[in-house]
């Protein structure tokens, strides 16, 4: 594996950058998408077609407060026997903004602390990921908890500020850095690319997935990012802005 991505992209290092060997292989993730399980455009499978036309090795889905997209996911791989590995995921609303969830069956309750939305995750054998940190409308926490990895490259930064900070917070915290495309639609799919290095042992989805997880806890990874499009960006803005003034139903 180990394939490289369509399109022009930029590439960022990070903690252990991936040095690739005889034993080990390469892989392409995206860590960060939303599909109409929650706020996204698009149903799972577009997600996870467009997932397979741009060689990604694995995805995963990370629908706000919600595994119904990840779970739909992992139904569709197998039925319909896609070569791509799905990491079951979700976007926690915590107290303090956004944590990706990954590598869990059960659903941590929002409104908790960052700390203990964390420690619920580890319980379960999962890893946690602050998600678009020091961005001003975007449920973003604005310090970093003491989490597994930090996403540093949001492919919806398109000024790239915020992406610039996280990074900067990462590196002297010595944390590991990944990328997402935060897609909310099929076509931006893959546009947040965290490469990862898994030993190359050939076991099954299940173990590869594990030790995806803990590669990136280990911070054997390394990014290849494409911005959003402003078309695209405002575009989903637009769209957001719209949701936000729909009228709420009556309780």
């Amino acid at each position: 594996m180990g394939r490289r991505g369509e399109g022009e992209e930029r590439k960022i290092s990070s903690r252990g950058k991936v040095q690739s060997s005889g034993s080990k292989k390469n892989l392409r993730f995206d860590l960060h998408v939303h599909s109409s399980c929650s706020d996204g455009r698009d149903g799972v499978e577009e997600i996870l077609e467009a997932a397979v036309a741009k060689k990604l090795d694995g995805i995963a889905i990370t629908d706000h407060d919600s595994l119904e997209g990840t779970f739909e996911a992992e139904r569709i791989v197998r039925d319909k026997k896609l070569n791509l590995l799905v990491i079951r995921g979700v976007e926690v609303s915590t107290a303090d903004g956004h944590l990706l969830a990954l590598g869990i069956r059960e659903l941590p309750p929002r409104g908790r602390s960052p700390e203990e939305t964390i420690e619920f995750v580890h319980q379960r054998g999962g890893i946690a990921i602050v998600s678009h940190p020091y961005h001003l409308f975007r449920h973003a926490m604005f310090r970093i908890p003491p989490c597994d990895a930090v996403e540093v490259y949001n492919s919806k930064y398109i000024f790239g500020i915020a992406n610039w900070w996280a990074k900067k917070k990462a590196e002297r915290l010595g944390l590991p850095m990944v990328a997402g495309s935060d897609a909310h639609m099929a076509k931006t799919v893959g546009l947040g690319v965290t490469i990862v290095e898994v030993e190359d042992d050939g076991g099954n989805d299940g173990g590869v997935v594990s030790a995806v997880l803990e590669a990136i806890r280990a911070g054997r990874v390394e990014i290849d990012g494409t911005k959003t499009s402003p078309a695209v960006f405002v575009g989903q803005t637009v769209r957001w802005v719209k949701r936000q003034l729909r009228p709420r139903p009556k309780r």
